[in-house]
């Protein structure tokens, strides 16, 4: 059997492998998602090591290797070009192409949510490897305005110049939290991932926006999500944005596609159910 590697740290409550397979075993796909708990040091042995399986069809990347696996690749998309992290990496006859999905996800979760992007105002925290490419889908679906807090604000500050360029009408800023100037609340942070963990929006914040998302994924409500819910906000979970994106992992480990829009536009049809490649 063919097999995809979910890698990264922890894996505990990671959900895209069960979507994954379920999504495999529909299709009737010789295929499988496994999970190998691997953190920064042990990457460059190990992918290595994955480099000369033939049975390996591709990688799902997760914190805290989205941003370092870029090294290892023989090709990228267009998009982790600009964002510098990757959450997908397929293998088509040994050559490594990465891309990156969270974005889509994201937007697919809002979306399905009846959230609209376009001519809101956001407050991203977060500038990291789920950060970048969901900061990109905010501004390309025409946002008025994003804001991106991180706790290394020249990682923030110089993706920020990257992005400008391609943000249209959306004013990109970082910097402090205005509680009166965001609709929609991001927390693109690991914060979360413990019930008990410090939210990176204060209730203050929670209470003046229109909508929360949270794309931590754990077992037990964040403090953030149950301000959300407290405060009677729209809330949209990390599950949601998994959700959103599997079916384009699916795709692209299965297909031939070199771009994620490819994906999304129509450019290219998703393979089919038993089709292999």
């Amino acid at each position: 059997m063919m097999r995809v590697e979910m890698i990264g740290s922890p894996l505990t409550h990671v959900r895209t492998p069960v979507m994954l397979n379920r999504l495999f075993a529909r299709d009737g796909q010789d295929l499988r998602v496994e999970k190998r708990e691997l953190d920064l040091p042990a990457l460059g042995n190990q992918l290595a090591v994955l480099r000369r399986d033939p049975a390996l069809r591709g990688l799902i990347v997760t914190t805290p290797l989205k941003e370092a696996v870029c090294a290892f690749l023989d090709r990228r998309t267009a998009l982790v070009g600009i964002v510098g992290t990757a959450n997908c990496v397929r293998v088509d006859d040994g050559s490594w192409i990465g891309a990156n999905f969270d974005g889509f996800g994201f937007e697919a979760a809002l979306a399905r949510a009846g959230l609209r992007l376009e001519g809101r105002r956001v407050l991203l925290a977060g500038c990291g490897g789920a950060g970048r490419p969901i900061a990109e889908r905010i501004v390309a679906a025409g946002a008025a305005a994003l804001t991106i807090i991180d706790l290394d604000p020249a990682r923030a500050a110089a993706f920020a110049e990257r992005l400008r360029p391609l943000a249209a009408g959306c004013m990109v800023t970082v910097g402090q939290a205005d509680r009166a100037s965001h609709e929609i609340l991001v927390n693109a942070t690991p914060l979360g991932m413990r019930p008990d963990d410090v939210p990176p929006f204060s209730p203050a914040l929670v209470q003046a926006s229109g909508a929360v998302v949270d794309i931590v994924v754990s077992d037990q409500p964040s403090r953030l999500e149950r301000d959300a819910r407290r405060f009677g906000k729209k809330f949209v979970s990390g599950i949601a944005m998994v959700e959103g994106q599997a079916e384009l992992l699916r795709a692209f480990l299965l297909g031939r596609a070199e771009r994620e829009t490819d994906l999304t536009d129509g450019t290219f049809a998703a393979p089919s159910p038993g089709s292999g490649r």
